[in-house]
């Protein structure tokens, strides 16, 4: 005879009540951390801008090409020529 008792109820009330608490733990926590990663991201973009290298040195590209060119045309004796260039960083 399968009888429901009193004691199996209080079991699967406690099961629900634990399930219900890790879940609580797990939203709580994803929560955290995404906000912490938000701030992190944030907090990163701010430095970047205040502290960029790049927006501080104004490199003027016609003395860049002239010196590659005077360079290149050092190295090859005069017959060579610059079609195109970039600046890898």
């Amino acid at each position: 005879m399968l009888t429901n008792t009193n004691h199996e109820n209080i079991f699967l009330m406690e099961n629900i009540s634990n399930l219900s608490v890790l879940f609580n733990i797990l939203f709580n926590g994803m929560i955290t951390v995404f906000i912490v990663l938000f701030l992190v991201y944030i907090i990163g973009k701010v430095i970047i801008y205040f502290f960029d290298s790049d927006a501080s040195t104004n490199n003027d590209d016609s003395d860049l090409k002239e010196s590659v060119s005077q360079k290149i045309k050092d190295i090859a004796g005069g017959e060579a020529k610059i079609i195109s260039f970039r600046k890898l960083d």
